[in-house]
């Protein structure tokens, strides 16, 4: 069973490898993107390894998109099913698919055939890497398609004016605007601003992205390299070309500056602090209250520590005092004087010594009645001083027992 699982993997990794990279050169060839037939000699020597690194780069993405979708479909558990090098194998198929029309081109230093072998399995092989690391990392996948999407604009945006032109159509380069309403030298210089600056928008773009959703900057930072890094590699495959112009050297350095800048811009959408913002509140519909006043409603009063050390102190000295008070009361009673009445009087008038009156037992000491001199609460009684005994009651004299009478004589 599990050697039917891994044999149905690799067939359906090798039938979508196939389909994304016969896909992308069929467009490429239908809109005359790349052109591999006829003389690359003279002035357009340097026309060949700009269609080199269209095959290389093409490689690349079949074996990430293989790699991708059948990983997606084989998944179990969260965990890789192995598939990225066997895709990344099954990408070389893209070879066989360019090495049949290149078999009419004319060179004089190489064998076109085994060029563009040797640049379709190069691309496989780093699109099998390229794809182990989409999957353990999302954002790398985001910043693939990004620059891959805006490559393909490039491209399409060069070729769309010249679809209703007379003869045949002027092959372009991988990130280079060149249409042909677009003088020359002009492309020329653009080619090497506009790959670079694509980069940095999409590595900005993916760190952000990644930064929102929660990814830590050690993925965030450095996802702005992988569609760069694929690009860049496409270019080496092929070489910077004859030194006789700059048809192939401009964008050749700028696949390679681009790879820098797209780290720079996800690295600072990814390290730097955002602005703080308010955002505010949702209001409840029907003009009911609004999440925060919600939130307010229900928040208590929280004391700081010294504050409720205080407080507590506090508390403990009153009930101390109250206690102390109740039994003076209660020694007096036991020593016979009679207890005070229970209802103390009330009065308005302040006392002469300018004092405020003093609390009687039946008060209420934090919330709690003190017991009286009889054991329930409201009795008033006095309070005692407390210190050198004299609190204490002092017992009443005795009267002297009387004499015995005489006996009477016999």
């Amino acid at each position: 069973m599990a050697h039917r699982t891994s044999s149905r993997l690799l067939f359906t990794a090798f039938g979508v490898s196939l389909l994304a990279g016969a896909g992308q050169l069929g467009l490429a060839f239908g809109f005359g993107i790349v052109r591999l037939t006829g003389s690359f000699t003279g002035a357009s020597i340097n026309q060949w390894p700009a269609q080199l690194v269209w095959a290389g780069w093409f490689a690349t993405n079949a074996a990430v998109i293989g790699a991708v979708l059948t990983e997606r479909l084989a998944r179990h558990g969260g965990q890789l099913t192995g598939t990225p090098p066997a895709t990344g194998r099954r990408g070389q198929r893209v070879a066989p698919l360019c090495m049949q029309p290149a078999r009419s081109a004319e060179l004089v230093s190489v064998d076109p055939v085994w060029a563009v072998a040797i640049c379709a399995g190069l691309g496989a092989v780093v699109g099998a890497g390229a794809a182990l690391a989409v999957l353990v990392r999302p954002p790398f996948a985001w910043n693939m398609a990004a620059v891959a999407a805006a490559v393909w604009f490039l491209a399409l945006l060069s070729v769309i004016p010249s679809l209703g032109a007379n003869g045949p159509l002027t092959p372009v380069r991988l990130g280079v605007l060149e249409p042909a309403w677009l003088a020359a030298g002009t492309a020329q210089q653009l080619a090497l601003l506009i790959l670079p600056l694509v980069t940095l928008l999409a590595g900005a773009v993916t760190a952000t992205v990644a930064r929102w959703r929660g990814h830590p900057p050690l993925v965030s930072g450095p996802s702005g390299v992988a569609g760069p890094v694929l690009v860049a590699f496409a270019y080496l495959a092929a070489g910077p070309g004859d030194t006789s112009d700059r048809y192939q050297l401009t964008p050749y350095y700028a696949a390679l500056i681009a790879v820098v800048v797209g780290a720079l811009g996800s690295a600072a959408a990814a390290l730097l602090p955002w602005p703080a913002t308010g955002r505010l509140a949702p209001s409840a519909p029907d003009g009911g209250p609004s999440a925060d006043s919600a939130r307010g409603d229900n928040r208590t009063d929280h004391t700081s520590p010294a504050d409720a050390g205080v407080a507590h102190a506090g508390d403990t000295a009153s009930r101390t005092d109250a206690a102390k008070r109740a039994g003076g009361a209660a020694r007096r009673t036991e020593a016979g004087e009679p207890a005070q009445s229970r209802e103390p009087a009330q009065s308005d008038e302040p006392t002469q010594s300018g004092e405020p009156a003093r609390e009687t037992a039946g008060s209420v000491f934090d919330g709690q009645a003190v017991a009286g001199s009889d054991g329930q609460p409201g009795a008033s009684t006095e309070p005692a001083p407390v210190g050198d005994g004299s609190d204490l009651p002092q017992a009443a004299p005795s009267a002297p027992a009387p004499a015995p009478a005489p006996a009477p004589a016999p």
